[in-house]
């Protein structure tokens, strides 16, 4: 106890981290309004590919909706001009290209995130953040000129590439600029913008009903973020916690200039707290080293399973959702909307409960209404939809608890490491949630439930991490333990 309170009391960087500042709010704006075009890619199929109906002419007489085979497609286009299937020509024997170019995107997504997280833990999070951004809209503008099938289904591998390194990056970033006090706070405002971007993307393909179009408009904004390597300044925890120390001083001058603040004693202070806590272990750290630790790699092993969870229980409950009849664009952003309240009230939950009882909670209940809706009789469609819905709340809500508890059960120089690696666990979840969906909608459901629940003895076995400082080396992630109480860090920290 006695360690942590010499940690939280004498850290320069979260001293000055614990306030909120103008740079605060500069920094917060910046990387959450970059979430939203972030965002529209990874949900982009849904118009890029929408359902898509035909009429084959038979034998020269007859008009044949949807049958096969079919020679000359007359493809409807009352609701979208340009699709995929109409532009490679995908229907029929072929009709598999379209799940199988988001296969590629969802492994672009994995491969985005490991790789972008190991790189980020090497040179920094706000530059492997910006290259992200630059991979992310290069590729989806070519997207839209890919003459072939092919070519278009490897550049949107490369696309999720992208995808996936800015929004672990990004997140990474913006909590090492947190103290204690807002770290929950700023956790769940993060995910806001998701919402937004959920909700919007409707409103963009409504207005281009031409896939190349839509892809463009979604993809240049992107480019504006990768300024954002010359309007930001890189994480100074991230600085320190790599013997970066004379640019770590640097960075908290030109943070104590920007809010007017006094920067006399900076340079002595990070100095003499780095003097004292620097370590080999700390210098030499690599993700591997994770296994060599029981506790810790037991403890990446629980949020493994919490992360793969969530993925395939969001997802795989989204689809629910999505198979809710009516017009395409109000389905999407009514499924969008209806996720908000579950982000805002994790706003104040955050605050309130521990990071375990919390996620124990919302997965818990994930399960528990997900076993409701399979209980609810098929003729009481609209109940069974609500009950999902707050089911599909539950679900996005242990997300952002997972995401923050991440963050703080690892150390810095591997934090983003880990959280690329967990991500490829979500991302695993998300691609197997269509295939249990493929099963009659009650067993489907009953999996989902079930495997929620079973999710929450995982939740049990972590340590607690609120109020405590995010780690530096693998010696201050050992002393966190399931039995620390948000009473005696507030102890601590007084």
């Amino acid at each position: 106890m006695a360690k942590i309170k010499s940690r939280i009391l004498h850290n320069p960087i979260e001293k000055q981290f614990n306030k909120i500042t103008k740079y605060h709010y500069y920094l917060f704006l910046l990387i959450f309004s970059s979430k939203i075009p972030i965002f529209w890619h990874v949900l982009n199929l849904i118009f890029l590919s929408p359902p898509m109906d035909y009429d084959c002419d038979i034998i020269g007489r007859n008009l044949s909706k949807n049958v096969c085979p079919c020679e000359k497609p007359l493809w409807d286009r009352g609701v979208f001009t340009e699709t995929m299937q109409t532009k490679f020509g995908l229907y029929c024997e072929s009709i598999w290209l379209i799940s199988f170019s988001q296969s590629m995107m969802y492994i672009g997504l994995l491969v985005g995130a490991l790789l972008f997280g190991i790189l980020s833990d090497k040179y920094g999070r706000l530059s492997m953040f910006t290259i992200s951004c630059l991979i992310l809209t290069v590729s989806g503008c070519l997207v839209s000129v890919m003459p072939t099938i092919t070519a278009y289904t490897f550049m949107r591998n490369i696309e999720g590439i992208g995808t996936g390194g800015a929004i672990i990056t990004a997140y990474v970033l913006c909590i090492e600029y947190c103290g204690l006090r807002y770290r929950e706070i700023v956790t769940a405002f993060f995910h806001v913008p998701i919402n937004i971007s959920h909700m919007t993307l409707p409103g963009i393909s409504y207005l281009l009903r031409h896939c190349d179009e839509f892809q463009l408009a979604i993809s240049i904004p992107v480019m504006f973020y990768v300024s954002l390597r010359w309007l930001l300044m890189e994480s100074p925890k991230w600085l320190m916690d790599n013997e970066k120390v004379d640019e770590a001083v640097r960075v908290m001058e030109k943070f104590a200039t920007f809010n007017s603040l006094p920067r006399d004693n900076i340079r002595e202070q990070i100095e003499e707290y780095h003097t004292q806590h620097s370590t080999k272990a700390r210098r030499q750290i690599k993700f591997w080293q994770i296994f060599k630790h029981k506790k810790i790699a037991m403890n990446l092993f629980y949020m493994s399973v919490i992360y793969f969870l969530c993925g395939m229980g969001y997802y795989g409950v989204s689809q629910y959702i999505g198979k809710m009849s009516g017009d395409i664009h109000t389905n999407v952003a009514i499924s969008g909307a209806l996720l908000l309240p579950g982000t805002i009230a994790a706003i104040f939950l955050l605050k309130l409960l521990n990071r375990r009882t919390f996620l124990i909670s919302t997965i818990f209940l994930s399960g528990v209404f997900m076993i409701v809706t399979i209980c609810v009789p098929f003729h009481l469609n609209w109940i069974r939809v609500v009950i999902a819905c707050i089911c599909n709340c539950f679900f996005f809500m242990s997300f952002i608890i997972a995401f923050l508890f991440a963050v703080e059960l690892f150390p810095t120089p591997v934090r983003n490491s880990v959280l690329g690696f967990l991500s490829v666990l979500s991302r695993v979840g998300q691609i197997t949630a269509p295939l249990i969906n493929a099963l009659p909608e009650n067993a489907s459901g009953a999996v989902f439930g079930v495997f929620a629940l079973c999710g929450t003895v995982f939740c049990y076995l972590l340590p607690e991490t609120k109020d405590t400082e995010l780690p530096s080396s693998l010696d201050d992630t050992k002393t966190l333990n399931r039995r620390r109480t948000t009473l005696e860090a507030n102890i601590v920290i007084t």
